[in-house]
């Protein structure tokens, strides 16, 4: 995860510079079997490999958006963090969904309840929290509206375009 942090952050360095559109997806992968952190994070919380990972993801994250906001584009980025599925059924990684049924691979309830946070300064109200469902569907016909592109009209698209509700319209 360290070095796909500096790549991602040279690329939005690349795309700044040239007053460049960008999209980049950034998959971290250190909070998935095995969980193993960086050696920089091993054994920083001091409670185990999972919660030193979520603290180099973390930092990570925070690497990112601090270059957005040095390199002066914070306003027209819209930055979107969520996982990709709900807790770990390994042990001894088991984690919980809380009230919810179900764990990573699984269709249920926990396996897909996931966080999802949405940062764009001028745009997105800061602080909102919510229980709406947005399904994954969701972020293509949302990031093709803040893109200002237009959705094929020769196939059926899934997805409801989130962007007023994100920018309280």
């Amino acid at each position: 995860d360290s070095e796909l942090t500096e790549r991602a952050i040279s690329f939005i360095r690349r795309q700044a510079y040239e007053h460049a559109p960008f999209f980049l997806y950034v998959p971290f992968t250190h909070l998935h079997f095995p969980t193993l952190p960086h050696p920089d994070f091993s054994g920083k919380s001091a409670v185990g490999d999972f919660a030193d990972a979520m603290m180099e993801m973390d930092h990570r994250v925070g690497q990112l958006l601090d270059a957005v906001d040095e390199l002066g584009i914070a306003q027209d980025t819209l930055f979107v963090f969520a996982s990709d599925n709900g807790p770990e059924f390994r042990r001894p990684w088991r984690g919980t969904a809380g009230p919810w049924t179900g764990t990573y691979h699984t269709a249920m309830e926990g396996g897909l309840r996931v966080p999802l946070i949405v940062r764009w300064p001028g745009r997105v109200a800061p602080g909102v929290v919510s229980d709406d469902i947005v399904h994954v569907t969701d972020l293509y016909t949302t990031l093709a509206a803040a893109a200002g592109a237009a959705l094929p009209s020769d196939r059926p698209i899934d997805g409801v375009n989130q962007l007023p509700w994100w920018t309280g319209q």
